[in-house]
């Protein structure tokens, strides 16, 4: 569960992180590399442990773009991309069933 988000962080399970996030479909959540690309390699690596569904938390503003090698990637592996400001991915993390994974962008 994601807590919330303000400019600069975001907080899981109570803690919180001064910094962008990966969420894997296990639970394991390891700092990401700050960008304003999401790529399918990024993809591919959340991929690895079989989520049905990745949300994209785009920044607080949107500043972050997803590759259309991203898209591609997922359509062809069946997995659900959803795209939105990093307070609406949320949102939108939290409310998703299944198995599911998330890159955090937590700046702009």
């Amino acid at each position: 569960m994601i807590d919330g988000t303000e400019f600069g962080s975001v907080t899981v399970d109570g803690k919180t992180y001064g910094h962008d996030i990966w969420i894997f479909a296990d639970g394991t959540i390891k700092p990401r590399t700050k960008s304003h690309d999401f790529t399918a390699g990024e993809l591919e690596l959340l991929a690895m442990a079989g989520p049905e569904v990745v949300v994209v938390g785009t920044g607080q503003s949107g500043c972050v773009t997803v590759s259309e090698e991203a898209k591609k990637y997922a359509q062809e592996h069946g997995i659900e991309l959803v795209c939105a400001e990093t307070p609406e991915a949320i949102k939108k993390f939290n409310e998703a069933a299944g198995k599911k994974a998330a890159a955090i962008h937590v700046t702009c």
